[in-house]
């Protein structure tokens, strides 16, 4: 019986220089890879326009990551055209795009009434400054 256990057991691994006997990497690699610092990772923010006021100008940080959020009083469709997103928005339900702009500058937001002929109007400006 002895026999067919050992025939079946897997063999130890041995002289792996990437993991210690108990699968763990060696301390000398684990203390290096704790020492290095971590990189600092903006927390998501949300940025909100709306509709019917006079244009809006909202600050966001280059590499901050953001949700932005357009309430409108008139179903239509919203635009970013200046980063490519459309998005739909009902009066209950505001067009919401995730972005994460990495240059400065500025992005019109703009919103086309479903229900008419009019031209497109704007509703602000994400106005993307270098973090501080």
């Amino acid at each position: 019986m002895a026999a067919i256990v050992s025939s079946i057991a897997r063999p130890p691994e041995r002289g792996g220089d990437n993991e210690a006997s108990d699968g763990n990497p060696p301390a000398k690699q684990q203390a290096a890879s704790d020492s290095k610092p971590a990189a600092k990772t903006p927390q998501p923010t949300t940025v909100e326009f709306r509709s019917g006021a006079k244009p809006q100008t909202r600050e966001l940080e280059v590499g901050q990551p953001a949700t932005v959020l357009v309430d409108v009083e008139t179903p239509g469709q919203i635009d970013i055209p200046s980063l490519g997103l459309t998005d739909a928005a009902e009066p209950l339900t505001p067009a919401m795009f995730e972005v994460l702009v990495t240059a400065k500058g500025k992005h019109a937001i703009m919103a086309q009434p479903a229900t008419s002929d009019a031209l497109p109007s704007k509703i602000g400006t994400l106005k993307v400054v270098p973090a501080s």
